[in-house]
């Protein structure tokens, strides 16, 4: 009997993933094992760039577009416009299902996931959330009202959904550039010195001021340190980042605003100051990176907070406040770790044994019934 017998047909999946990367990323990841499994997918994305950007780099897959979705407050008069074009959005998914014949639909989070979700839901369509954050946010609060089933990232958020009937923990899928072997040193795609210890840092492109600040206080110190940076600002703080590292001259830096190969930083780095956003957080143990956890202090619910202490707690990192950071703090917490390599080893052990490498498979599995 065939894989394609009827006790596991294949599927035909719309996947909901536009907005954020943290959407996207993931949800791309899943297609892809989908994709080779012979079953087919339809990536739902927004218009945003970003969207449009990974998009382009994934020719293999199909994708269509979704206005974004960000719900305003009850009483704005935004909330006219936002029913509007949630409406269109429902109906304009209901057709798409019954185009392509879709059976199954995944949605990564976010309000641009209840259309998808809920007209799956009225299709008969088998349905799926992933929530990646230890707090869901007030989307997939939402969402999981018309999810058959909620996949989780971390386990601690399941007693947000303690009410419903199939919650599974299966991690968060990352990018599937991110398991293959490098095609190039990346030491030298850096020009970076392989006998130096690197820190990487990656604010990211949302509320990495703060981050990037501290940073640049902090540089006189890592001068000291013999150390060698690798810094992703952004593109908002980039020009400022860039002045500042200017006037250090003889600290060996790589200063980007943005960084297509990450999975070659992270193959350099001994060490990562980052935000707590999930998806960083499941790169950084697929790599075994110890990491200095700084969550946005403006995050919905405060869930970077939450992953932040989850990953803090496992040793795999450590969490430092932005609103007590300074940089003497920032500076003797990197130094007691870059300085230190049984402290380094310890943490590195602690990250992976916290990864989930697997996270994409699990769900095309848990998608097609496998």
């Amino acid at each position: 009997m065939s894989q394609s017998s009827p006790s596991h047909p294949l599927s035909s999946v719309l996947i909901a993933c536009g907005g954020t990367g943290g959407h996207l990323y993931p949800g791309i990841a899943v297609a892809e094992v989908l994709k080779a499994g012979g079953h087919k997918v339809l990536l739902l994305i927004s218009e945003k760039k970003i969207d449009a950007l990974a998009a382009s780099g994934h020719p293999d897959l199909s994708f269509t577009t979704l206005p974004s979705l960000a719900m305003p407050r009850p009483w704005s008069p935004k909330m006219i416009g936002f029913l509007r074009t949630l409406w269109t959005s429902y109906r304009a998914c209901r057709k798409l299902i019954r185009q392509h014949q879709i059976t199954t639909v995944l949605g990564m989070g976010g309000f641009t996931s209840f259309a998808p979700l809920y007209a799956g839901k009225k299709e008969g369509c088998q349905t799926f959330i992933h929530e990646s954050n230890a707090i869901p946010g007030k989307a997939n609060k939402l969402n999981a009202r018309y999810a058959s089933t909620i996949l989780l990232g971390l386990d601690p958020c399941r007693s947000h959904f303690a009410a419903h009937p199939d919650i599974r923990t299966v991690g968060t899928p990352i990018r599937s550039n991110m398991s293959l072997p490098p095609d190039q040193d990346p030491y030298a795609f850096f020009k970076l010195n392989p006998a130096l210890k690197t820190l990487l840092i990656m604010g990211g492109s949302q509320g990495a001021r703060g981050v990037n600040r501290v940073v640049g206080s902090a540089l006189p110190a890592f001068e000291q340190m013999g150390i060698q940076l690798l810094h992703i600002t952004g593109p908002t703080d980039y020009e400022e980042a860039r002045n500042i590292y200017a006037n250090h001259p003889l600290l060996p830096q790589h200063v980007a605003a943005f960084c297509h190969r990450m999975d070659l930083a992270y193959r350099v780095a001994d060490l990562a100051i980052a935000r707590a956003g999930a998806s960083s957080l499941a790169e950084l143990t697929q790599f075994g990176v110890p990491s200095l956890l700084i969550p946005y202090p403006h995050a919905a619910e405060d869930h970077q907070t939450r992953n932040a202490e989850i990953f803090s707690k496992s040793g795999a990192a450590r969490l430092l406040p932005e609103g007590t950071l300074n940089d003497q703090i920032l500076a003797r917490e990197v130094e007691s770790i870059l300085l230190h390599p049984d402290v380094a080893a310890t943490m590195k052990a602690a990250a992976l044994k916290a990864a989930t490498p697997d996270a994409a498979r699990t769900i095309a599995d848990v998608l097609t019934g496998k």
